[in-house]
């Protein structure tokens, strides 16, 4: 309504398309407040097959008009119309070109995931291969998304990989710091009878070092990562979609996924291998308390025999996975984000769906890899 009151009081100005000897001339004010989408059914009458677009004449514009000057240069094209040529003023060209790559293409990025909830029923099944699917071609988008951060004045968003870092990392490394040096007495203290009865108490220190390094540490972190950061981001993502937040950003020519979603990749990136890093040295250090009064193993003798018998490939393998974990976490969270319908209550759904999602996923990588280091011989 207001916008109708607007584009009354400046009917005048008003944003016009003409037709002359294969020209289309745009003239008037090329704005939110003047322009109408039944502007460009003027494609649908033209007879002519090369057309040549003239915006010398437009007076004003912002990211509204040139939304639609992309959309009639698109809409020409779908035609099977031949364009010439875009002549616009210098600053509207420059405006012009430095969006051409956005304008169009941001709602593609995300606009496919959203769809129905059909998971009741018989259709599970085929509501999982379709998540599949979907996760698939996300992880492409998402790729070509951090391809480009490599191009030239390309925008990196260090507020937000900072926000990323601070939520996930600094807030996050107690809890699965003090939850790995748990797990590491927990072990111990478990088989500590064990090992005592077949003389062997030394190999308890094998056994943790392999299972915490490799396994468990990077396993556990993620978890707790996919919990508290992947929630996060899918609740974050949603509540912009229910807002229209991310509209805004096609409209202003921005990414979505560039803005959104690269930089939680990236800040994950860089904050779980130090997690996993962290809960690696915790979960040692809790094993070494528990196997002196248990086994007689005193802490100079644990490192030592840690040192000499247990291969540095452990802890490098469980860095590697704590790579592929922060991938997965970042890239479930933004495709359920994106998944959130209009309404409060999606919000929820998505961000349960987001963490159960995330868990499966690095479960089935971590055994994967598993598999996959054992048939390379990478022990």
């Amino acid at each position: 309504m207001y916008k109708k009151v607007l584009a009354d009081k400046n009917q005048t100005n008003s944003a016009k398309i003409s037709l002359k000897q294969n020209t289309l001339t745009l003239s008037g004010n090329w704005t939110w407040t003047s322009i109408d989408e039944s502007i460009l059914s003027i494609v649908d009458r033209l007879a002519e097959n090369t057309i040549t677009v003239d915006g010398i004449a437009i007076s004003q514009t912002d990211t509204t008009g040139m939304y639609f000057i992309h959309k009639l240069c698109q809409n020409l094209t779908g035609k099977n119309k031949k364009i010439l040529a875009v002549n616009l003023k210098h600053e509207d060209e420059l405006f012009f070109n430095s969006t051409k790559d956005y304008m169009l293409t941001a709602k593609s990025e995300y606009s496919k995931y959203e769809q129905e909830d059909n998971s009741s029923g018989d259709g599970v099944f085929s509501t999982l291969i379709q998540v599949i699917f979907q996760l698939i071609e996300f992880f492409g988008y998402l790729c070509y998304a951090m391809a480009s951060i490599f191009k030239k004045n390309s925008s990196l968003y260090v507020d937000r990989i900072a926000d990323t870092v601070r939520s996930a990392g600094i807030r996050g490394v107690l809890i699965t710091s003090t939850l790995c040096f748990l797990l590491g007495v927990n072990l111990t203290y478990q088989m500590a009878p064990q090992f005592t009865t077949y003389g062997a108490n030394i190999y308890v220190v094998n056994f943790l070092a392999i299972a915490m390094l490799r396994e468990v540490t990077p396993l556990i972190t993620a978890i707790i990562i996919a919990g508290r950061t992947g929630s996060a981001i899918t609740a974050s993502i949603g509540t912009m979609k229910v807002q229209e937040e991310i509209d805004a950003l096609q409209t202003m020519g921005i990414s979505p996924m560039r803005r959104l979603v690269v930089p939680q990749v990236l800040g994950l990136f860089m904050v779980l291998p130090i997690l996993t890093m962290l809960a690696d040295i915790a979960s040692m250090f809790g094993g070494m308390i528990c196997a002196g009064p248990l086994l007689g193993i005193d802490p100079l003798l644990f490192i030592h025999r840690l040192q000499s018998s247990v291969s540095i490939n452990q802890f490098w393998i469980g860095i590697f996975k704590s790579f592929l974990f922060a991938w997965i976490i970042g890239m479930v969270g933004s495709y359920c984000g994106f998944q959130v319908k209009s309404n409060s209550d999606s919000i929820g759904v998505q961000t349960t769906k987001s963490v159960v999602y995330s868990i499966c996923l690095i479960v089935l990588i971590d055994a994967v890899f598993a598999i996959l280091f054992k048939l390379l011989g990478i022990n």
